[in-house]
């Protein structure tokens, strides 16, 4: 049919012999050639292999990998657990605390110790902070507070009258604790004093932050504590329900996060200085204990089962960890920079961020 139609345009004189030319060589569809499917064994038809290495995800949205080295344990110091807080003044200078009395220190970044407090204690010790190497506090359960001078660490628990969770400080004399039942303390470099309570009562303050007269704490309930010299005022964490947070941290008197969870769900919430407003798209990793900043775009996170969040001020990610057991809590961070890092767990690990 093809070549019949092409003889008769070359007998009216209507058809250009080099596009002639130039079709001859294409199949002509309307033989009867061979038209079963295509032989997909052939190597360029074949359907591509999905598990190809080149088809998996880039490397740049795989989880980034932070590995850590273990510096110490409570079986290398003598059944002490340090699991609940760790704090320095410098990368070389830490102390880590825990429950029943447990102080350990660090005068080289690496190689750690056990201290006996004076008088010593079997109490749990839930926090300690550190203005410089001459100014420090621990606090801890049945009014327990030590003061460190440099060389020695002192009882100085008067006024005390609440267990004590959480304590920081930006002098010598403006030092802020809180723990059980709402309590808030400020020590003035003599005493210390219980601030009026909140009504209603928030529960048990598990986290302190602060900068200049500015302070945080935040705990078992939807509201947060500002703190200044003459005020203590609840503000809400724009959470709702059961929201429960274990820890807070700023870079900025305008820049505070809090993390905690809400049953087993991830929460967190920053804060401007004044007001509280809920973060989005918190990678639920279940429980968030602990936080720390080395910036305003490089927030430390810690979780249950060994997870560590990254928070850049806008956008949340996960981290793959390496080295800290995924059957811990971790329950405190620090760093004295963003190449110092250090983490405590539950059962007493300390860890440091390779």
């Amino acid at each position: 049919m093809r070549r019949l139609a092409i003889a008769s345009l070359l007998l009216l004189g209507c058809f250009d012999w080099d596009v002639l030319s130039s079709t001859l060589g294409e199949q002509d569809l309307s033989t009867s050639q061979d038209l079963s499917v295509f032989d997909l064994a052939q190597p360029d038809l074949r359907v591509p292999d999905l598990r190809m290495p080149d088809l998996l995800p880039p490397p740049d949205l795989m989880p980034p990998t932070v590995s850590f080295t273990k510096q110490a344990d409570a079986a290398m110091l003598g059944n002490k657990k340090a699991n609940n807080a760790i704090f320095g003044w410098n990368a070389m200078n830490l102390f880590a605390v825990g429950d029943a009395g447990a102080v350990v220190r660090t005068t080289n970044g690496k190689d750690w110790t056990v201290v006996t407090l004076s008088p010593a204690t079997t109490q749990n010790l839930m926090d300690v902070w550190f203005l410089d190497d001459k100014v420090g506090w621990i606090v801890g359960a049945a009014m327990t507070a030590y003061q460190w001078d440099g060389t020695n660490w002192t009882a100085k628990a008067m006024n005390l009258t609440n267990d004590v969770q959480a304590v920081f400080g930006s002098a010598a004399n403006k030092v802020v604790a809180s723990g059980s039942a709402d309590a808030i303390f400020r020590f003035d470099g003599v005493n210390w004093t219980k601030s009026a309570n909140i009504a209603p009562k928030p529960g048990t303050q598990w986290g302190m932050w602060g900068t200049g007269s500015t302070f945080f704490s935040v705990g078992a309930s939807n509201d947060c504590i500002n703190i200044n010299d003459t005020t203590v005022g609840k503000a809400a964490s724009d959470q709702g329900g059961n929201a429960l947070f274990r820890s807070v941290f700023g870079s900025a008197a305008n820049n505070i996060v809090a993390v905690g969870y809400d049953g087993n769900t991830s929460i967190a919430s920053k804060s401007n200085g004044t007001a509280w407003t809920k973060l989005n798209n918190v990678p639920n990793v279940g429980k968030l204990y602990a936080i720390w900043a080395a910036s305003a775009t490089d927030m430390w996170i810690g979780a249950e089962n060994g997870q560590v969040l990254r928070f850049d001020g806008t956008n949340w990610s996960r981290t793959t960890v390496s080295g800290i057991p995924n059957t811990e809590i971790i329950k405190d961070i620090w760093g004295s920079d963003a190449a110092n890092i250090w983490f405590v767990t539950e059962q007493g690990g300390i860890y440091k961020k390779n």
